[in-house]
C-alpha cells in the first residue's frame, strides 16, 4: 500500500524558518553561512534570459542508488553567475550532514563529483547557503544547459555515499529576490483520476480526466475543468495559481512524468501563493492508470494514487 508523508520545505516560511539572505559575491564554500538563526528571506538571482541561470533540487532518500535516509529530504537552489554557483539548501531526516556535491549523472546512476558545495558538518534539520568558485567553463556551460545530466546530493557521516539526491531542474523564471523564493509542498493523499472514453479508432482507453489531491498546507489541486484542464492549486487563503506544462520528464515505470509549469495567478494577490510563477511537479510515484482497453459501463472512472512533491518558484 502506498503511504504518504506530511511534508513541507520553504525558503522563508517554514516552521524551521528556513531563510537566509546571500549575495554572489562570495568566492568559495569557507563563505557558507552557518548560523542556525536565520534572516527573513532569500536571493538567488536568476536570470535564465541572460547569463545567469537557477537550478532547483528536491532531494529525497529513495532517490539515491544505496542505502539512504528513508525519512530524510532537501530543497536545493542554485544560481549560476559566470564563474560562481550561489546556492541555498535546507534539509531535516538525514541527521548531520558533512558534505554537498553535485554529481555527473542521469536519475539511477551514479557519477563522478563535478563540484563540492560545503564540505564540513552542518546542523541537524536546518540550512545553509555559500557559494563556490568554478573554474571549468564547459561544466558551466553543461549545467547551464542541460542540468538534468547532473544530479545533487547530501551525505551523512553514516552515510558517506549519500543520504538524500535528485536531479537538477533549470528555473524558467527569476526567484524572488526578497521573502520566499522556493515553497515545497507535498501530497498528503491525492489520486489522479481517468475516465474510459471512446477512441478514434473505437476502442476505449482511459484518458486524464482530473486529478484530485490535497497538499500540506491544505493546498487543493484539481483541475480547472475536468477533461480539458488546466491543473490548478488552491491555497485556503483564496490565492491560486493554474499552470500550463512547458516540459515533462519520463520518471520510471507506473510513475507519472515530472512536470514543470509556468503558473498564472488565478486567485489573491496576497498570500502563500500570490508571487508563483512557476510549478515543479517532481519525485512522482504511482498515478499511472493501467493501459489497454477498459469497459466504459463497468469502470467509467477510476482513481489512481500517487506521491509527488510539488516546488512552487516565487518571482
Amino acid at each position: 500500500m502506498m503511504t504518504s508523508r506530511k511534508r513541507r520545505l520553504a525558503f522563508g516560511l517554514s516552521a524551521l524558518a528556513a531563510a537566509a539572505m546571500f549575495t554572489t559575491v562570495a568566492s568559495s564554500a569557507a563563505s557558507a553561512n552557518r548560523d542556525v538563526t536565520r534572516p527573513a528571506g532569500i536571493t538567488v538571482p536568476g536570470d535564465v534570459t541572460g547569463t545567469a541561470a537557477t537550478l532547483v533540487a528536491s532531494l529525497e532518500g529513495r532517490n539515491e542508488t544505496t542505502a539512504a535516509a528513508p525519512h530524510g529530504e532537501a530543497l536545493e537552489l542554485i544560481g549560476i553567475h559566470d564563474n560562481t554557483l550561489v546556492y541555498a539548501i535546507a534539509w531535516r531526516g538525514i541527521g548531520t550532514p558533512t558534505e554537498a556535491h553535485i554529481h555527473a549523472g542521469v536519475r539511477g546512476a551514479d557519477g563522478p563529483v563535478v563540484a563540492s558545495l560545503f564540505t564540513t558538518p552542518r546542523p541537524t534539520d536546518g540550512f545553509t547557503s555559500g557559494s563556490v568558485t568554478v573554474t571549468d567553463p564547459t561544466l558551466l556551460a553543461k549545467l547551464r544547459s542541460d542540468p538534468n545530466g547532473f544530479y545533487a546530493d547530501l551525505h551523512t557521516t553514516k552515510l558517506p555515499a549519500g543520504a538524500v539526491r535528485a536531479q537538477l531542474h533549470l528555473l524558467n523564471h527569476a526567484v524572488s529576490t526578497s521573502g520566499v523564493a522556493a515553497l515545497q509542498e507535498s501530497v498528503v493523499h491525492g489520486s489522479q483520476i481517468y475516465a474510459c472514453t471512446r477512441q478514434p479508432d473505437g476502442s476505449f482507453a482511459f484518458t486524464q480526466h482530473d486529478v484530485d489531491a490535497h497538499l500540506t498546507d491544505d493546498i487543493h489541486h484539481t483541475f480547472v475543468h475536468p477533461d480539458t484542464g488546466p491543473p490548478q492549486w488552491q491555497a485556503p487563503d483564496g490565492t491560486a495559481v493554474s499552470g500550463t506544462v512547458v516540459n515533462r520528464n519520463a520518471n520510471g515505470e507506473g510513475n507519472i512524468a515530472e512536470l514543470k509549469l509556468d503558473a498564472t495567478q488565478i486567485g489573491r494577490s496576497m498570500g502563500l501563493l500570490g508571487d508563483v510563477v512557476e510549478v515543479l511537479r517532481l519525485n512522482t510515484v504511482g498515478g499511472v492508470a493501467a493501459p489497454g482497453p477498459c469497459e466504459p459501463q463497468t469502470t467509467p472512472i477510476v482513481n489512481v494514487p500517487y506521491q509527488a512533491d510539488y516546488v512552487f518558484i516565487n518571482g
